[in-house]
């Protein structure tokens, strides 16, 4: 991407759903450019970047949607398939861009498709989670949300709300998911539900959002197994009212862990000691209803966040010094579902 451009994704299922392409014009949001997609939700680049792929709807089904990017990152579709799941809500590649993973959430699945010169080539396997939590409206069985390669590039991390885990698939470079290899750590509080994770550079640490606990718990990492270190509320200890957790990011720096909650709607700020611990230093209001996602925008001096049900992104001043995010007064309001920022 060039400096300063990100794209995002507004998730309804109408001709102003898809793919909006912005940039930061001297300190101000302008679109680029817009490619249509039915319930666009998130984004993942190809290894090289030349290609870039998003979560959709075919039918009444989930899917995936692939894109090459231009030299001047306008997107051109390439094609889309059928994720014979339900809901595709998080997508990844493999390190070697030859398979592409997709979280099918309602359904409570994995598909899993093979790449070619960055378009879909075909599907490859469907890997049907089981089981259920303690939750009964929001755990009656496996739904899960997000994949994300480890940094060690050999185990597949899906985490999975319906049933408390995160499960660790090894990767063939050939075959694609080795589904009978799977590690599995579900050492989170029952009901917990987690919902989206992040590494950090070095590869050992990584931090998982809980959407239903309203909690984020810090892990070591090595070889396709999670030891869990620390857990920390996102919210009050006097808030009562239904909310739960969304996106989780780190700053540049990796000092400062963010944690967005959607009905307090807030982001929750942590500093960090870069060995697990987490020590929480404010809490921000977004401006809007139910932040999907938040996001550092290119330059890191910028953040945002995407209020799914007020149609509103919300952009903060980043302090890196002191990790305080301050509203910029810029709010974009004409984007449907506004759902992922991603650059």
């Amino acid at each position: 991407m060039k400096s300063q451009e990100f794209y995002l994704a507004a998730c309804a299922n109408t001709p102003q759903g898809g793919i909006y392409r912005y940039v930061m014009d001297q300190g101000r949001p302008r679109q680029l450019g817009f490619n249509q997609l039915n319930s666009a939700n998130y984004l993942a680049y190809s290894p090289d970047r030349k290609f870039l792929y998003s979560t959709c709807a075919i039918g009444d089904n989930g899917g995936v949607a692939a894109f090459q990017i231009n030299d001047d990152n306008s997107l051109t579709f390439l094609n889309s398939m059928d994720a014979k799941g339900l809901s595709s809500c998080f997508l990844c590649t493999d390190p070697s861009g030859k398979f592409l993973f997709t979280a099918n959430y309602r359904s409570g699945s994995v598909t899993e498709f093979a790449l070619e010169n960055g378009a879909l080539k075909a599907l490859t396997q469907v890997i049907q989670h089981e089981g259920h939590g303690p939750n009964e409206k929001r755990q009656e069985g496996p739904h899960t949300h997000f994949t994300q390669m480890a940094p060690d590039g050999k185990y597949l991390c899906v985490v999975d709300l319906g049933i408390d885990a995160v499960k660790c698939y090894p990767v063939d470079p050939t075959r694609g998911i080795v589904a009978s290899g799977v590690k599995t750590f579900s050492d989170v509080p029952a009901g917990s539900g987690p919902r989206h994770l992040i590494f950090d550079r070095s590869g050992k640490i990584a931090y998982l959002a809980n959407e239903l606990g309203n909690t984020v718990v810090s892990m070591r990492y090595a070889d396709g197994v999670f030891t869990a270190i620390q857990l920390k509320p996102t919210l009050p200890a006097t808030f009562t009212d239904a909310t739960k957790v969304a996106a989780i990011r780190l700053s540049q720096d990796e000092k400062f862990l963010f944690v967005s909650n959607r009905g307090y709607d807030s982001i929750a700020v942590y500093a960090l000691d870069g060995q697990g611990g987490m020590t929480m230093t404010d809490l921000v209001l977004t401006g809007g209803s139910s932040p999907r996602d938040i996001n550092f925008l290119p330059g890191w001096s910028k953040f945002a966040a995407t209020n799914e049900f007020s149609d509103s992104i919300f952009f903060y001043d980043y302090d890196a010094k002191s990790g305080k995010l301050t509203p910029d007064g810029n709010v974009i309001t004409t984007l449907p579902r506004p759902l992922c920022i991603h650059w």
